[in-house]
């Protein structure tokens, strides 16, 4: 994974400063956080997760390119921004938006909620219900209302859990190296 970090010769600064977010990121997920995980190491975590993510699902339909909605904390989307903007994943090039408007949301492959909010993130899941656009969240509720995949917090560590029923009636397909890593729950989607 850290050898398919490219500097980009147009912009190297920014190529560099995403290496290096991008290598920091993989190395707290070999290595192990301290007890007490800075806020900014959280969002570069849960980058690094998403960007995984998109490697062990597919997608009905292949595009040249795969858009990432970051929706709710701006903090979360300017760090995954600056991580995965411009990465390749599986010869997809990883284009992320930041609080994209409900129409542009609508076109996304993967769409992240940072918010807790329950509103917030049914609104958004309500928005793309039976797109295949792959939903993944933070907050513990997530999945109970049809989010995908969760990315929870315990303790100091990030946990994968997975409503597969969801996936599957997205048309989503995901590998089985990656739900034999996750939680697999059964909510709304589930079969």
């Amino acid at each position: 994974m850290v050898g398919s970090v490219e500097a980009n010769s147009k912009t190297p600064t920014i190529a560099l400063t995403r290496s290096r977010l991008l290598v920091a990121a993989l190395l707290s997920l070999v290595t192990g956080l301290p007890h007490a995980i800075a806020q900014s190491n959280i969002r570069m975590v849960r980058s690094a997760y998403v960007y995984n993510l998109t490697k062990y699902v597919s997608w009905p339909q292949s595009k040249p390119t795969l858009m990432v909605g970051v929706v709710g904390d701006s903090e979360t989307g300017i760090t995954m921004k600056a991580i995965l903007d411009g990465k390749s994943s599986d010869g997809r090039e990883i284009h992320v938006m930041v609080n994209p408007s409900d129409s542009t949301l609508q076109t996304c492959d993967l769409v992240y909620v940072t918010s807790t909010n329950k509103p917030t993130f049914t609104h958004v899941l309500g928005l793309i219900s039976g797109l295949p656009i792959l939903t993944v969240g933070e907050d513990n509720r997530f999945l109970t209302h049809g989010g995908m995949v969760g990315l929870v917090r315990s303790a100091d560590r990030i946990e994968i859990e997975v409503d597969l029923g969801s996936v599957r009636t997205a048309r989503l397909k995901m590998s089985s190296r990656l739900l034999d890593l996750a939680t697999v729950v059964a909510n709304k989607g589930a079969l």
